[in-house]
């Protein structure tokens, strides 16, 4: 049994706004002002990787902010999306919460590989009605800001959660961008991608497996690993 490892945002729900409302009201606290950064990508980055390009951008914009700020700006972000949340429009996408709850319920191992600091990856999920039961260990953003090194710390995780050697290609990596593809592939995983979020079919197409949703998600159809 392969250790299976979700993203959250477009993968397991969609949070609809919450995060960039939230960095928005944390650079204006940090720095005073805010500018428009819309032009940032946040799909598939660690929140440690997107604070610091948002305090990069702003200070080429003029506001007094530096990247070494990012751990104050982590911390303000993180009270924003705890005071937001609650009131967000939070949605479980097709098939994701019948899906981690049936493989919990089979004694799969199952976690987590995002990019949401590890308190706001179980806020999240507690909004669709999974938690730490179903989902009990994984690599966040606080974990590290580049993605391609939290399949490590996963792999770390799940040895100790099972009491046995869990290398990282025993790992199936689910996400709905191609940062998840190449984080898979940088840690030699499989990995399934779902259009479920800002990426269609055909971006997707180097994963190992394409769904158009985790409702056609299936054990049996996972290639072998190398």
């Amino acid at each position: 049994m392969p250790v299976l490892l979700f993203d959250i945002d477009g993968t397991l729900l969609q949070s609809n706004g919450v995060g960039r409302q939230s960095v928005n009201a944390a650079l204006a606290a940090l720095a005073g002002e805010t500018f428009d950064f819309s032009d940032i990508t946040f799909s598939g980055k660690t929140d440690r990787q997107i604070f610091r390009e948002v305090l990069e951008a702003g200070r080429r914009c003029g506001l007094d902010v530096s990247a070494d700020q990012a751990d104050r700006f982590g911390e303000l972000y993180q009270r924003e999306m705890e005071q937001n949340l609650p009131a967000a429009t939070v949605e479980a996408l097709p098939g994701a919460v019948d899906l981690v709850r049936q493989l919990a319920d089979d004694d799969a191992e199952v976690g987590m590989l995002t990019g949401n600091l590890e308190p706001l990856a179980y806020a999240k999920v507690e909004r669709i009605g999974l938690g730490e039961a179903e989902l009990p260990f994984g690599a966040f953003g606080s974990d590290h800001h580049d993605r391609n090194a939290l399949p490590a710390v996963a792999a770390q995780r799940a040895s100790e959660r099972y009491g046995r050697e869990v290398p990282t290609s025993e790992l199936v990596i689910i996400g709905d961008t191609p940062r998840d593809i190449a984080c898979a592939r940088a840690a030699g995983a499989l990995v399934v991608a779902v259009a479920t979020g800002r990426f269609d079919a055909r971006q997707l197409r180097e994963a190992d497996v394409v769904l158009d949703s985790l409702e056609a998600f299936s054990l049996d159809a996972l290639p072998a690993a190398a």
